[in-house]
């Protein structure tokens, strides 16, 4: 299970992952350190316009291994506490859970679900108490969590 949330405070459960997960555990206690301002940020305007699309090119990158792409989707928090190789890093530590909740939105995204567009960001529910959470920032949406 691919795990970013945020409420006020970090939190985890999961995975060994980000949203993102989308993003494991260790990720998480990663969030404690100082942010990092990576070169390798995709450019806002290169970002697709709806959450729908976003998180398809998000579950995309993930299952195909493409970390920096992956990496350019997530959330702005993510991406200063993150970098593409620590989320390979937590996807492979999270063996199949990750895979199968990407797979999981991917396949619900494929079958012509959307995400539930509100005021703090958009959701796409993926099973029984799990989500898929996407934020607007400038720039673009972002995944934020993949629970």
């Amino acid at each position: 299970m691919l795990r970013l949330r945020y409420s006020g405070a970090v939190r985890s459960s999961g995975l060994a992952l980000a949203f993102v997960t989308a993003l494991a555990p260790a990720a998480l206690v990663a969030c404690a350190s100082g942010p990092r301002q990576p070169s390798h940020v995709a450019s806002p305007a290169s970002a697709p316009a709806g959450p729908a699309e976003v998180l398809e090119r998000f579950t995309t990158a993930l299952t195909a291994q493409r970390w920096p792409e992956a990496y350019a989707l997530l959330s702005d928090r993510w991406r200063a506490r993150y970098t593409p190789s620590r989320l390979a890093s937590d996807w492979a530590a999270a063996g199949s859970v990750s895979r199968e909740a990407a797979e999981r939105a991917h396949a619900l995204l494929a079958a012509g679900q959307r995400p539930t567009i509100r005021a703090r960001g958009a959701t796409l529910t993926v099973g029984a108490g799990r989500a898929a959470v996407l934020v607007e920032e400038e720039g673009g949406w972002r995944v934020d969590a993949l629970e």
